[in-house]
């Protein structure tokens, strides 16, 4: 592993001082199984999407994706869509399972920011991966961003960030008159921000500052005890601005990955989900062998899980959205990836 990675390291530096030279064309490779088509609004539309687990079956699991100019995609593995919600100006959505509000029966939930609303939309997922509108808050702010969830001891958060550097921590709970929002607390980082995800095991908030880096912020509750800034742009990593997509591939106990999409370098960051986040990787996604399916640049967001899906999904699956599918950045849409490629394409440990 120290072999491989100095050798990697090495090769990132020297293509950095080669304009002409593909900054990429040295770093491992994966491809996309799946794509799904591409989402109705023109330009920079499609956004973030998250990965919604079938308990029954696997197989049947879904994927929702946002269309920042329109509302919510919902697709199955193979990035056939099943359903369109229009709810507005959504951008990054995010989703937990099992929730159990007081004595009611658990729900899986998710949550998306909306810019139509100048808040949060909230989403049901029945027990067959159908979606449905569950509600909505207003955040103080203007101009909600990026997004997360968590559920633990602390209850159901929603994350929100800003183009600010700011960071809103809601709790959400279930009143008479359907889910409401309270704002716990409010953290400060000097830039904008969007991606994010949150780590249940460790009570830590990922985030991608988009011209600085990523940080690891150590919560107790919602209350901020420590930060860290895991990983910087311009590193030996290849991380690069804008940081944009955040999520964790979960392995046992604390085990895992954290996969961050770096999206001016069109490639994408792994590093040890404990920590001290101890970088393993980086890669991209090109062309499929067979030429169907095209290569992923300059990704927004992205969600990745480790559940087994079934057949080549035995690993879990990414996600990422991809800005330009196939026609110079006309249309976007949402390229599927098996994990066992990444992790075979970094030498990771299963």
């Amino acid at each position: 592993m120290i072999s491989r990675i100095f050798i990697l390291t090495g090769s990132l530096a020297f293509l950095a001082s080669c304009a002409s030279v593909d900054p990429n064309k040295d770093l491992p490779k994966v491809s996309a199984f799946a794509e799904t088509e591409a989402v109705a609004s023109s330009g920079d539309a499609a956004d973030d999407p998250a990965i919604w687990v079938n308990s029954a079956d696997a197989t049947k699991s879904v994927v929702l994706g946002t269309d920042k100019k329109a509302g919510l995609y919902v697709y199955d593995l193979q990035g056939k869509t099943k359903q369109f919600l229009p709810s507005g100006n959504l951008n990054n959505v995010d989703l937990r399972q099992n929730i159990s509000f007081d004595y009611a029966e658990p729900v899986d939930l998710a949550a998306a920011t909306n810019r139509s609303i100048n808040g949060v939309s909230l989403f049901s997922i029945d027990s067959d991966g159908k979606v449905a509108p569950a509600g909505q808050f207003q955040t103080p702010t203007i101009e909600p961003y990026g997004l997360c969830v968590g559920y633990d001891e602390a209850g159901l958060r929603v994350f929100v960030t800003y183009k600010t550097g700011t960071i809103e921590i809601f709790e959400v709970t279930a009143g008479k008159d359907g889910y409401e929002g309270e704002l716990m607390n409010t953290l400060k980082l000097d830039t904008q921000l969007e991606g994010c995800s949150y780590d249940e095991v460790q009570n830590v908030l990922f985030v991608g500052e988009e011209e600085r880096g990523i940080w690891r912020i150590d919560l107790d509750g919602n209350k901020e005890f420590s930060r860290t800034l895991l990983d910087t742009i311009g590193s030996q990593t290849g991380l690069v601005g804008d940081v944009e997509g955040v999520d964790i591939w979960r392995g046992a106990a604390d085990s895992g990955y954290l996969v961050v999409s770096a999206q001016g370098g069109d490639r994408y960051v792994v590093y040890t989900r404990e920590a001290p986040n101890k970088w393993v990787g980086t890669f991209f996604i090109a062309d499929s062998a067979d030429g169907l399916i095209d290569g992923v640049s300059h990704t927004d967001g992205l969600t990745v899980s480790s559940a087994n899906l079934g057949g080549i999904l035995a690993d879990g699956l990414l996600v990422t959205q991809d800005d330009s599918n196939g026609d110079k950045g006309l249309t976007q849409n949402f390229k599927f990836v098996a994990w066992s490629e990444v992790a075979t394409a970094l030498g990771l440990a299963e």
